[in-house]
């Protein structure tokens, strides 16, 4: 004990080889320590700062009590405060990853309501425009074929017109609606 109390005095006075003395002797014992609570890799960083700390605050060490002590207890202090700081990161980084999936599942359009409702409006807006730029009779037998859905010899009836009208009416509203709304698709596609 003597030789550690003598060990202290010469380090508060600022004597290096006093204080790589020190560091040899109880290095190893703080580094097994250490590995208790913390990975190799945390030990050597905490009794790094430890030691450091010894040096940097030299003038302060109280020659009466035992350094082998304050050693341990700071090592103990410091893997404490590595613990809780990974315990909060971890928590903090639980906390963004549920706030991340969060907001991707608000801008997920299948999983948004509201960005489900425009994209079904846009769609009708879309639609809606193809089917009234159809030619009148065309728009006319398509919107009672599939809308009101009628039946074509009920629609051939009731616009005075042969069945083989209303098909290839049917047909023509079908192909005009796929060929604009393909060309509305790719454009809006090259948009986003």
């Amino acid at each position: 004990m003597e030789n550690v109390i003598s060990l202290a005095g010469r380090i508060k006075k600022g004597d290096r080889a006093a204080f790589n003395e020190l560091y040899l002797l109880y290095y190893s014992s703080l580094h097994n320590y250490g590995r208790s609570f913390l990975s190799a890799t945390e030990a050597e960083d905490t009794i790094q700062d430890v030691f450091l700390n010894v040096w940097l605050h030299k003038e302060n060490i109280d020659e009466s009590l035992s350094l082998k002590a304050y050693l341990f207890r700071s090592v103990y202090n410091s893997a404490l405060n590595v613990l809780k700081k990974k315990q909060h990161d971890q928590k903090l980084s639980d906390c963004e990853q549920e706030i991340e999936l969060a907001r991707y599942q608000y801008y997920d359009p299948d999983a948004n309501e509201v960005i489900q409702s425009l994209y079904n409006n846009d769609i009708k807006v879309r639609i809606d425009a193809a089917i009234e730029s159809l030619p009148p009779k065309c728009k006319e037998v398509f919107l009672l074929s599939y809308i009101e859905d009628m039946p074509s010899k009920d629609i051939s009836e009731k616009l005075d017109i042969s069945l083989s009208t209303v098909q290839n009416h049917t047909y023509n509203a079908l192909k005009q609606l796929r060929e604009k709304l393909r060309k509305k698709k790719n454009s809006f596609d090259v948009i986003y």
